[in-house]
């Protein structure tokens, strides 16, 4: 599925990433993370909303007994941001270069023994497989990874945050054959993925702040109430799909993956029952993964925010 064309003023401003952004994709691979690292150091000063806010949600979860008393946030938080700036230079990379620049630096996949037993099993009963993963290590890299090792096109499931970012977004995945599609409004569409056999892959874990009895439910996440989206599981109930957990996380300049137990279709359990026990499940396995990985993880998000400000 190709992106659809732009309009001319989105086409000037995709023209004016394009020109901006090659160079950075020539540089070599020590300089451009270099580079991104320092401009994710300086972003840590320059966002004091998002700073603050990823330092606020490692007090909550230090004051819950999740994380240690003398955890160090403040060094913890620079190292996201570092993180972070760091895969947004290697995403410059991707966009002009593609994966085959980062095959070396790829890991295989802890637990790939779990990951191939869930898709050989729905390609077998052509129900399909809901990957379900977090905002941890660089994602977009390791999605199409994942993708070239199991020989997989991806439908990935997120949110729209703008007419530019989105169309890069669609670019990136288009160019080896995945889509994107937004959590708003294409229930039917992601359905009829599952049915035909596809691979559906979903982040879980933002806050869903339009609660809702039959889409959300609290539960605990780090030792602390949170949102949980239930709208995957219950895709994969409907069409009979297992549910996969797949994690990333960067060390050096290397990627690596881990792959968690599947969770197979339990249509005799209740389904409410059935949501909530796998929705726990994925909750303590992210949450443990975060606790060995905390610089990995995008802490400036309201991830306990569990209402729309009034």
């Amino acid at each position: 599925m190709q992106p659809a064309r732009p309009g001319p003023g989105l086409a000037l401003k995709l023209a004016l990433v394009n020109i901006l952004t090659r160079p950075l994709a020539w540089l070599p691979p020590a300089w451009g993370r270099a580079l991104g690292s320092a401009g994710g150091r300086l972003a840590f000063h320059l966002l004091a909303r998002r700073r603050r806010v990823a330092l606020a949600n490692m007090e909550l979860v230090r004051a819950a007994g999740f994380l240690p008393p003398d955890f160090p946030a403040r060094a913890t938080a620079r190292a996201v941001f570092a993180n972070h700036g760091c895969g947004a230079w290697e995403l410059v990379r991707l966009y002009h270069k593609g994966l085959a620049h980062f095959l070396a630096d790829c890991h295989r996949i802890e637990g790939e023994d779990y990951f191939a037993q869930a898709l050989a099993e729905s390609r077998r009963s052509g129900r399909g497989l809901v990957i379900i993963t977090g905002h941890l290590g660089n994602w977009e890299i390791m999605f199409q990874y994942l993708a070239d090792l199991f020989d997989l096109k991806l439908t990935i499931v997120g949110r729209r945050t703008g007419r530019l970012i989105d169309t890069l977004t669609d670019r990136l995945r288009a160019m080896n054959g995945h889509r994107f599609l937004t959590k708003d409004g294409s229930a039917r569409e992601m359905l009829t993925v599952l049915k035909s056999g596809g691979v559906l892959s979903t982040f879980i874990d933002q806050a869903i702040l339009k609660n809702s009895p039959n889409s959300t439910a609290l539960l605990p996440f780090m030792g602390r109430e949170a949102t949980f989206n239930l709208g995957p599981l219950r895709l994969a109930r409907k069409a009979g799909a297992i549910i996969i957990l797949v994690l990333f996380r960067r060390e050096g300049r290397g990627h690596f993956g881990r792959a968690f137990p599947p969770l197979p279709p339990t249509p005799d359990r209740p389904e409410e029952e059935d949501h909530l026990a796998k929705a726990g499940q994925i909750n303590a396995w992210l949450g443990e993964f975060i606790r060995r990985y905390p610089d990995q993880w995008l802490w400036g998000h309201h991830r306990w925010k569990t209402r729309d400000a009034p």
